[in-house]
């Protein structure tokens, strides 16, 4: 059974972005916030490996009666579990909300990290903090 916890995203399923619609289920709240992570352009999505840069995203807070389902669409999404080889793996990473709030949350990291060794960087802005957009 999968923890009841909040989801950290950080690419195509955030609000305004191309995935947003494929939430399964409306989330009860949605707030900013960040997580430690490295995140790289690919460019029709983004990827996150293991890192210490300051990655922003959106904490997703789902019913506990809608977990399962949601993790199942997700993972679906996010190739995880679905066959022999993932696109990405589920994790629980430590987030911090904008009022300074830490949750643990589940995230996606691209699977293949040694993938990611030829892929673009993105690097902090000036408020030290790397945010992926499709509109970028």
């Amino acid at each position: 059974m999968s923890r009841c916890l909040p989801i950290f995203v950080y690419g195509t399923l955030k609000r305004g972005e191309e995935r947003e619609g494929m939430w399964p289920h409306p989330p009860v709240r949605v707030c900013s916030a960040t997580t430690r992570g490295a995140l790289y352009d690919l460019g029709p999505y983004p990827a996150m490996g293991q890192g210490e840069a300051m990655v922003e995203g959106e904490l997703w807070f789902v019913s506990a009666e809608d977990m399962a389902a949601t993790l199942a669409a997700l993972d679906a999404i996010e190739c995880y579990g679905q066959g022999d080889v993932d696109l990405y793996v589920r994790q629980i990473v430590t987030c911090r909300d904008e009022q300074g709030h830490e949750h643990s949350a589940w995230t996606y990291f691209y699977a293949s990290e040694d993938d990611l060794k030829d892929a673009r960087r993105v690097t902090p802005n000036d408020d030290g903090v790397c945010r992926w957009s499709a509109a970028s």
